[in-house]
């Protein structure tokens, strides 16, 4: 059973409210920020900032106390995904690609994915779909999110970085780019622009993704050079054909990588050379890319990519890397290392609360972390509001009405207060994604596969 202890000078019973709170709330258990692991720490915040955090953070009189026997971490930052695509269940090829190009020609992906997803579109429903893949991110321990398509659809659950920052004024501008070989040369001047402004903006883009040994997928690199791709703010995703000598030239360029191996290995049959990668001093972050072929989130793919590394000789990621890959690296290569991906004062108060499995196995924090499964989350805070977690701690930490979910036969509770508009309830938005999808011969996926 877990337990959690409320101190808050009132009642047990009585909820703390974390919307622009004027109490300041300090949580305790220990803190992974990510750079080191502080035992006994605490961290306080107040109004969606964080004020404070580590091992001697002094009260100011009257602020709320949640002792936890949990690991407090920054919330996990997803830079790679397709959120919309994480209504279907998981696809499993049944033979490896050489590079994108040719499953998405294929007839079973279009009739299993393609044609299903734009049907779902037509009929109205891609915010459906994205909330849908927000609440699974958000079960992950994700609290911010790249990836959506449609941007009436930022309804203010997770934070949605591609078009939705809210962290403030004059950031620069971050672009989410799927074929940047097939950019216009207007989309091209407008992503440099973006490079050079001040506060510099951002471009993630999509190349090299497919077998090391296929041609097409290798030439890519190059091509992007000659355009004049390869800038600061830049950062390529999947480089499963990238060479050592690829990312010794992105380094020196201060262009980044994001690495998604459960994909890259479930459609390819490999994945990036992330040794060299990090031979070469390159900037990493971690990414699950989809739920189709990738893993439900970014804890499942932090799980996936420490499994892999010890696999290998030596292990090239610790850790201690892949935690920073998922909250301050990711934060770093969009230029948001101020606002989010470290417990830090000033940083918004994103923060994950997981249960610590570590310690039946003689293992640190960053090892529960990378291990961890989605029943482990005991809470996510988004801006200083309590968004998600195990119902006990909740229910002492929202005022606002609560659904419940089941996640892996456990329990969850989930408030949609921060939504800008009026939402159905949630299990009326699995309804309806369901009763579509079956119109297709398809079934809504679980908000985990747990597992699988």
């Amino acid at each position: 059973m877990r337990k959690y202890f409320v101190w808050i000078g009132l009642l047990a019973s009585t909820p703390l409210v974390l919307t622009a709170q004027s109490t300041p709330i300090a949580i305790t258990g220990t803190l992974v920020t990510p750079q080191e692991i502080v035992p006994n720490g605490t961290v306080l915040f107040q109004n969606g900032k964080i004020l404070a955090a580590g091992a001697q953070v002094q009260l100011p009189p009257g602020t709320s106390t949640v002792r936890t026997d949990g690991i407090i971490a920054p919330g996990l930052i997803d830079l790679h995904n397709h959120l919309t695509w994480n209504v279907f269940p998981r696809w499993k090829p049944i033979q490896e690609f050489g590079n994108r190009y040719d499953w998405q020609q294929k007839p079973v992906y279009n009739m299993l994915m393609n044609e299903p997803h734009y049907e779902l579109v037509g009929e109205g429903l891609e915010c459906a779909m994205e909330r849908y893949a927000e609440v699974r991110a958000i079960s992950e321990g994700e609290t911010s999110v790249m990836g959506g398509m449609y941007s009436a659809c930022a309804q203010g659950l997770a934070r949605n970085l591609d078009y939705d920052p809210e962290l403030g004024s004059g950031l620069g501008k971050i672009i989410y780019n799927i074929f940047p070989l097939t950019m216009s040369e207007s989309d091209v001047t407008q992503a440099v622009a973006a490079l050079n402004a001040k506060p510099r903006g951002s471009l993630l883009i999509h190349v090299a993704e497919g077998s090391p040994r296929d041609a097409s997928a290798a030439r890519e690199f190059s091509e992007l050079e000659g355009r004049g791709l390869l800038k600061p703010g830049v950062s390529i995703i999947h480089g499963v054909a990238l060479t050592p000598q690829n990312f010794s030239s992105m380094a020196k360029a201060g262009v980044g990588f994001i690495w998604s191996p459960r994909s890259n290995i479930e459609l390819y049959g490999d994945t990036a050379n992330v040794a060299a990668a990090k031979a070469a001093q390159l900037l990493m972050a971690l990414a699950p890319d989809w739920s189709p072929t990738g893993s439900d989130g970014l804890l499942g793919e932090l799980n996936y990519a420490a499994v892999w590394s010890q696999s290998q000789f030596p292990p090239p990621l610790t850790d201690r890397d892949l935690v920073m890959m998922a909250t301050s690296n990711a934060a770093s290569l969009v230029g948001l290392q101020e606002y989010i991906g470290s417990l830090a004062a000033n940083h918004a108060a994103d923060l994950i609360v997981i249960r610590d499995t570590g310690k039946t196995h003689s293992k640190d924090a960053y090892w529960s972390l990378t291990h961890a499964t989605p029943e482990d989350v005991e809470l996510v805070m988004i801006g200083g509001v309590a968004t998600y977690g195990d119902p006990q701690l909740m229910r002492h930490l929202s005022a606002s009405s609560l659904e419940t979910l089941k996640v892996c036969g456990f329990e969850k509770a989930i408030s949609f207060a921060t939504e800008k508009q009026t939402q159905p309830s949630f299990a009326e938005t699995e309804s309806t994604l369901d009763q579509a999808l079956r119109q297709m011969g398809r079934r809504l996926a679980p908000l985990s596969e747990c597992g699988n």
